[in-house]
């Protein structure tokens, strides 16, 4: 693939280069910097070709220094020393990028000896992504193996990139692990410290792997201190918050805090102090006084764990309480975070498979007894008893669910009536839905504003994945993108870097 270059505003001045080297006259205009492409997006393993085009009347014998400094003032944590690497002295620059992932500036000296010395400077603001590029990682396949593909476009990225920049890239892990995934798809996900953990719901459970190419560094076996046997093995879920990772298997609940950037973190034993079965889902935490909450279906009713990994119960309601914490009484259909960071909580009655109520509850202030905010009783929604998928925003009260083909939203905080978004007959028939997820990304741009669905038609094996462009307060479908390349699509997140 070739690089990505992007015109723009070109830095040129009289900053002294830091290194052993004596430029002068750095103001000097010795190449035509309007010519040149100044903003460079590349990925690891693509080469760079850029030509110090001359401008006119500029002296014929010049020397010229291209080199690729860090952005930031931080020196490398490994060596300590500021990264300046030199990458050649030619007018035309070849170069293949082998460096780390980051922020970077390319620049450019040249300088007149026949005239003392006189340099000028350019600098060129140069972004070095993973070879598995930044964006939307969607994992598919079938009942015995997956892969995994990542969805890269402008909405997703961002300035960092040209503005046609639109496109798939395709199977990812095998191609640079030589094999696809054994076992159906359960998950991708970006955990701490540039990891990606990819997450089988068969087979051997899935692995750690590298962000910057999906090579396969550590088994899901050997992702715990005591490595499980097989027979031990069955991913459920998987979330983190800040540095910490909480990881659910055969209901039970696994935790590293804060793990060490430079040391690989396993997972030790299981959070303990009560008897439980987690359900698939666990609250990511803002508040230091709990580092997860899970729902115990087996004596249904909210726990949370601690820094020592202690299981913890809520205390006794109190006097603003919606529910008692410690006594739910209920099955858990689906749980999410949304507006306001309240964890969204879909409950139904095991007699009545056909209930369904909203427990919501909050977690950014310490345990008080009035941590069951509200109860809402949903039953009535369009197709509600029929949800496989559920989305909630976080920039407002939106509520999406998704049946085999349509998608309803839900005014759970007014009159609780439904409204139907999209429905499958018309433009994919024959296809089912098999995920529904919101781009959810602090301090992104589309935070909240893009819902991705992914389509199954199971007479062909393709999957498709819809990107769809939704008001963050309203709920309204826009502008709906198509993706197609997919097997049965299993699991997708987003990759920052």
């Amino acid at each position: 693939m070739a690089v990505l270059a992007v015109a723009g505003l070109c830095l040129s001045g009289c900053v002294k280069d830091e290194g052993n080297y004596d430029y002068k006259d750095l103001s000097t205009r010795f190449v035509d910097t309007a010519a040149m492409p100044n903003t460079f997006y590349v990925k690891q393993n693509e080469s760079v070709e850029v030509d110090a085009i001359s401008a006119p009347g500029a002296p014929v014998n010049l020397e010229y220094e291209w080199r690729l400094v860090q952005q930031s003032y931080t020196p490398d944590p490994a060596t300590g020393a500021f990264f300046n690497k030199l990458l050649g002295h030619a007018k035309k620059l070849s170069y293949k990028v082998v460096d780390a992932p980051g922020s970077y500036v390319l620049a450019l000296y040249v300088k007149d000896m026949a005239n003392g010395g006189i340099t000028q400077m350019v600098k060129m603001p140069f972004t070095i992504g993973s070879y598995a590029s930044p964006g939307w990682m969607v994992m598919h396949g079938n009942n015995t193996e997956s892969d995994i593909s990542i969805v890269v476009n402008n909405k997703l990225l961002g300035s960092v990139l040209p503005d046609n920049t639109d496109y798939v890239q395709a199977n990812v892990f095998s191609e640079t692990n030589g094999e696809k995934i054994p076992g159906q798809g359960a998950n991708v996900v970006a955990l701490s410290h540039n990891w990606i953990g990819v997450f089988t719901a068969t087979g051997q459970g899935g692995y750690r792997v590298s962000g910057n190419d999906l090579r396969i560094k550590y088994s899901y076996a050997d992702m715990f201190i005591n490595p499980l046997s097989a027979a031990d093995i069955g991913f459920q879920t998987f979330e983190k918050w800040g540095y910490n990772e909480l990881l659910v298997n055969k209901g039970d609940v696994y935790f590293i805090p804060q793990p060490s950037p430079d040391v690989y973190s396993k997972f030790g034993i299981k959070c303990f102090g009560e008897d439980y079965k987690a359900a698939p889902f666990m609250a990511t935490i803002f508040n230091w006084a709990y580092y997860g909450v899970f729902y115990d279906k087996k004596n249904q009713r909210f726990l949370y764990i601690n820094y020592e990994r202690n299981v913890k119960q809520f205390n006794a309601p109190g006097a603003t309480a919606k529910f008692d914490m410690r006594n739910v009484g209920k099955e858990m259909v689906y749980a999410e975070h949304g507006f306001e960071g309240r964890w969204f909580c879909v409950m139904q009655d095991e007699a009545n498979p056909d209930s369904r109520e909203l427990f919501v509850c909050r977690f950014d202030e310490y345990d008080d007894g009035n941590r069951g905010v509200d109860r809402i009783d949903i039953s009535a929604a369009t197709g509600l008893n029929a949800a496989k998928f559920f989305a909630f925003g976080d920039k407002a009260n939106v509520m999406y669910y998704a049946t085999d083909n349509k998608i309803y939203q839900n005014n759970y905080a007014g009159d609780r009536s439904s409204t139907l978004r999209y429905d499958l007959a018309a433009s994919y028939p024959g296809h089912v839905i098999t995920g529904m997820k919101l781009l959810e990304v602090n301090n992104h741009n589309y935070d909240g504003k893009i819902l991705y669905v992914a389509l199954y038609n199971p007479a062909t094996g393709a999957g498709t994945l819809l990107q769809i462009d939704v008001n963050e307060v309203s709920g309204v479908f826009g502008a709906i993108k198509e993706y197609t390349g997919f097997g049965r699509i299993a699991g997708m997140n987003y990759k920052s870097n």
